[in-house]
């Protein structure tokens, strides 16, 4: 399953931050859904364009400061949208009990 939830997906995005490579093109995307917040993290699913590949859904973590990226990938279709909600509802009750440990919430 690492190729679906990521596990230092915060320590990725903080070293993001600090990076001062050229920003990549954006791909146009449409939000589908949003399967809920925890904290300032909003998981939500959004289809977009693959190039070779046609639409693909991707369940990506929001935060103010943009997308971490997406955490799943799954095709644009009935089956794709039954696996990415699946993978949305995980990663928000992940979020859900990393939440509730004390300390840092960076220990995925």
């Amino acid at each position: 399953m690492d190729n679906v939830i990521r596990p230092d997906f915060q320590r990725a995005a903080k070293a993001r931050n600090g990076d001062a490579r050229k920003p990549r093109a954006q791909t146009p995307m449409q939000y589908i859904k949003t399967y809920g917040e925890v904290g300032t993290h909003a998981v939500s699913l959004v289809r977009t364009r693959s190039g070779l590949r046609g639409d693909i859904y991707q369940v990506v973590i929001d935060t103010p400061a943009g997308q971490v990226g997406p955490v799943g990938v799954e095709p644009a279709t009935d089956d794709g949208m039954f696996d990415a909600d699946r993978v949305g509802m995980a990663v928000i009750r992940t979020l859900e009990l990393l939440a509730r440990r004390s300390g840092d919430f960076d220990v995925a």
